[in-house]
Order: C-alpha cells, then structure tokens, then sequence
C-alpha cells in the first residue's frame, strides 16, 4: 500500500509545482521570432563556409576591428550511438574557429563579421589566446531539426 501511495504522490509531483507533464514537440518547443528568422545567420550551413575556408573575414567590436582567417569548420552533431542520461534532439551542430593576430576585446559577445562574398553579419564569439601572441574566435551554431 505505501509502494502505491508513494507512486501517487511522485506522480501528482509535477503538477503541484504547476508543471506540465507534455511530450515535447521540437517545432513548437521554441519557437522562433520573425524578426530571428530574417537574419543572414539564422539561413547558415556549413556548406555556406566550406568554400570560405582559409579566407579573411574582418571582425569587429565597435570601433576595433581585425582580420581573421577562416582555419576551421568543426562538425559537432551528438553521436546518436554516444550514451547519454537523456536522448539528445537531433540537430546540425558545427562550429567555425577564426585566427587573428590582434584581439578586440577582452569579453566573449556578439561582433560583426563581414566577408566579401557572405556581406555583414553578427556572431556570438569566444576568444582563446593561442600561441605566439595568436587570438583564436570561435563561433556554434546548434540547429535543431
């Protein structure tokens, strides 16, 4: 009887927290906005950097701003057969990494990256100081599907 009342208990758990017991559906779990939706870099593959690798984008933080070489297009999709606690949504996962001589700013944020054929757009950055005074940006792009 008590196996019984605590199954009753644990279950009733969630919505005493006002929580909703929902299977998820990846299209209408986050949705996203309109205005997202006509940014260049919502549309981005790594099929758009392919042909760009080893190119020069130029990177900028307000009024500092450097060249960067394209050195990397890193696919970084979940192994399916990789074990996990939960099962992962599928996704495209990959990430770009650029090499500069010069660093902008100390903070990891959003700079404007722009390309001769790829024109303006923004990116979320992190910075990894390399070797022999290199700066390394690095740029994930997670799409769910």
């Amino acid at each position: 009887m008590t196996v019984v009342m605590t199954g009753l208990a644990l279950d009733a758990l969630p919505r005493a927290f006002a929580q909703q017991v929902r299977k998820h559906d990846p299209s209408q779990d986050f949705p996203v906005s309109f205005e997202a939706k006509q940014a260049s870099a919502y549309s981005f593959k790594r099929e758009t950097f392919q042909p760009y690798l080893h190119g020069i984008f130029k990177l900028s933080a307000g009024a500092n701003s450097v060249e960067a070489t394209l050195v990397s297009v890193r696919d970084c999709t979940p192994n399916p057969n990789q074990k996990t606690t939960r099962k992962s949504r599928p996704s495209d996962s990959f990430a770009l990494v650029f090499r500069a001589e010069g660093k902008l700013t100390d903070l990891t944020s959003i700079y404007d990256v722009e390309h001769a054929a790829l024109g303006k757009f923004p990116l979320f950055l992190t910075r990894r100081d390399g070797p022999q005074g290199k700066y390394f940006y690095e740029a994930v792009f997670n799409h769910a599907l």
